[in-house]
């Protein structure tokens, strides 16, 4: 394949650039009808129409369209343009991945500068243009199933590990698990990020860094939320958990709490009202594409056109054979080979730990512990506990709130496993999300529960609402992190021929694990006898007894009980916000990428992700995560010095 060379187009430095002397590879569509209203009007005429049989004349259109083709017309790249971008493409950065980090880099970098040339490769085809709980409750269906896919395999002790079982997969489509994913996105201290490197703790230091990220993802205490489902019961639940926080901590069960800090899709058409849905990244990644397509039909042109491509599978990333520049040269696809010849082009890896790690594994020997390196060597991530129970909701009435239709509260506790030797920093992380849901109509409200609520896969099923008219109902979902240090615990290539997903995967536990997983079981039941203390700080001996949900009562079905549920029907299989796969350190400490995000020894490949943390801690990754993707856009929009 012929290799392209660089052109002035986009180069500030020549700031007059006009619509007509943007390259072939960058399209700019033309204009569509805004409304129906205007089909009538003077604007009519200027839509863009299709060269042959416009509106069935003089034969019949498509009939078959696909939901892709509908969309690539606007939005994706072309089979035409991709046959351009393949034959002279040059862009600024490459990005491989559309979810959260996808958006948290693209967003950030055309902001610093609107006229950076990005293209962007996803794996998968357009599917959902939300989050899965934005659309009508029949769309709980597709969580987990075909939606999700396992790009590795897993190893046989992992697999009969029950309480692990598996790693939670990929979602292979646009905007990847940003459209299934709990929105939770607490803040964690310099203290809870343990171990990682003094640049990574100094970008975190500043305020900018987390201000940045929650502005990009909406992120919105509970307690803020204009939605009159989140109104009273919040008030009540925080300040429960506030008055009891000290109890808790002299026990040893809490270090903090507060309300949840969600990520919320903004209301279309407002900036102060919140109407609880969940944020993921379809929607702003297109509009990021249309924000650029205007500025790009400007004269002169202010800004180049986003380019997203589908259902393209990133394979490996090459140098020349004799280049030893250490600059990636191509960049092989499963839709063909994209090249360049000069240093400027960047790929971002922006498509999730264990993906990022493959592909570093596949195209990079020096990245492979069998030739020194470090990456799949160190692989961390969350198992799960989630414990229902409910009690009757006269004891929480305070404030304005009063038991009678639909009310929802979202608290997060943070806190540590108990000390088990000298060094107080060994306590492994946990986390409690308590959901409170209380319905007097649970039919009718079914819908706006399953929606209004943080996280689907932990939230009140039907089935316990049904018969808790007259309750709180609470679920907890607990996460403590895996051990990184288990040796056990690594993902390595294989023989497998697909180079997407050539791996094997192992986690499993050891004993701090373990203990860890048992300290995080008692603090969560704790929390609940305390969030049922009502008014009282202590049980005076005539409170009700706390009710559980029993999976295993009634043949099967699950119900009430007075008795805590025994431990194999709480803990859930299946690790989530897997980490560490190539984190930020020096080589000669086990460390796979520089302070710039960079492979050691190649620089133009910059890695996203929780990949780059050498601990997961315990908290939901996803805001510090975009908060290092937006930071490496900073730094290379200021410019990396050479070495």
């Amino acid at each position: 394949m012929a290799q392209g060379a660089h052109m002035a187009f986009g180069d500030h430095r020549n700031p007059v650039i006009r619509p007509g002397d943007l390259p072939p590879y960058l399209r700019t569509p033309g204009r569509t009808i805004p409304s129906f209203h205007n089909r009538a009007s003077k604007h009519a005429g200027s839509a863009k129409k299709q060269p042959t049989n416009t509106c069935g004349y003089p034969l019949p259109g498509v009939q078959n369209p696909s939901a892709t083709s509908v969309m690539a017309q606007d939005y994706f790249v072309s089979d035409d343009t991709w046959a351009k971008i393949l034959k002279e493409g040059q862009f600024d950065y490459i990005v491989v991945g559309s979810g959260l980090t996808a958006l948290a880099f693209i967003d950030e970098t055309l902001k610093l500068d609107p006229m950076k040339k990005i293209l962007c490769l996803e794996r998968g085809d357009f599917w959902l243009p939300t989050h899965f709980q934005n659309l009508p409750l029949p769309f709980k269906m597709v969580l987990g199933g075909p939606s999700e896919t396992f790009p590795w395999t897993l190893s046989r002790k992992t697999y009969e590990e029950k309480s692990l079982g598996f790693c939670h997969g990929s979602c292979p489509f646009f905007g990847g698990r940003s459209t299934f994913w709990s929105a939770w996105c607490p803040q964690p201290s310099k203290e809870l990020m343990r171990d990682f490197p003094e640049s990574m703790i100094k970008t975190a230091e500043d305020p900018k860094f987390w201000n940045d990220a929650k502005k990009l993802l909406n992120v919105v205490s509970a307690k803020n939320i204009n939605d009159p489902v989140y109104k009273d019961l919040q008030g009540v639940i925080d300040e429960i958990m506030q008055r009891t926080l000290p109890e808790l901590q002299k026990q040893g069960f809490a270090d903090s709490v507060e309300p949840a800090q969600l990520a919320v899709g903004r209301s279309p058409g407002s900036r102060s009202y919140y109407r609880f849905n969940k944020f993921s990244t379809p929607g702003p990644l297109l509009a990021i594409y249309e924000k650029q397509r205007n500025l790009a039909k400007k004269s002169p042109v202010e800004g180049m056109p986003l380019e997203i491509m589908l259902n393209c599978t990133v394979n490996h990333l090459r140098s020349l054979p004799d280049d030893e520049s250490n600059y990636v040269r191509f960049i092989e696809t499963s839709q063909g080979t994209l090249s360049w010849i000069d240093d400027n082009t960047k790929i971002i890896l922006c498509a999730g730990a264990i993906p990022n790690a493959t592909l570093l594994l596949n195209s990079f020997k020096d990245c492979r512990p069998s030739e020194g390196g470090h990456v799949g060597e160190r692989i961390t991530g969350h198992f799960l506990t989630h414990i229902a129970a409910r009690y009757p909701a006269k004891y929480f009435e305070g404030g304005e709130w009063r038991p009678g239709g639909l009310h929802i509260a979202a608290e997060y506790l943070a806190g540590r496993g108990k000390a088990r030797g000298e060094c107080d920093g060994d306590r492994g992380q946990f986390h409690v999300q308590i959901t409170a849901i209380h319905t007097s109509n649970p039919e009718g409200d079914a819908d706006d529960a399953a929606r209004e609520c943080p996280d689907y896969a932990a939230a009140a099923t039907y089935e316990q609402l049904k018969d808790s008219k007259d309750h709180v109902v609470f679920v907890c979902a607990s996460l403590g992190e895996l051990s990184e240090n288990n040796d056990s615990t690594k993902m390595k290539l294989n023989d497998t021929k697909d180079p997407s997903s050539n791996i094997t995967l192992q986690f499993t536990l050891d004993q701090k694990d373990r203990d860890l997983w048992d300290d995080m079981d008692a603090a969560t039941y704790k929390t609940i006898e305390a969030l049922c203390s009502g008014n009282q700080l202590e049980s005076d001996g005539k409170l009700p007894p706390i009710e559980y949900w029993d999976t295993d009562a009634n043949e099967g079905e699950g119900g009430w009980s007075t008795k805590k549920p025994k431990q194999h029907t709480i803990r859930i299989p299946g690790i989530v916000h897997e980490a560490a796969t190539a984190y930020v350190g020096e080589k000669e400490t086990g460390g796979s990428l520089d302070k710039y995000y960079r492979p050691h020894g190649i620089k133009n490949v910059f890695v996203t992700g929780g990949a780059l943390f050498p601990t997961s801690g315990s908290w939901n990754p996803t805001l510090t995560m975009c908060g290092y993707a937006q930071d490496l856009a900073k730094k290379l929009h200021e410019g990396i010095p050479e070495e």
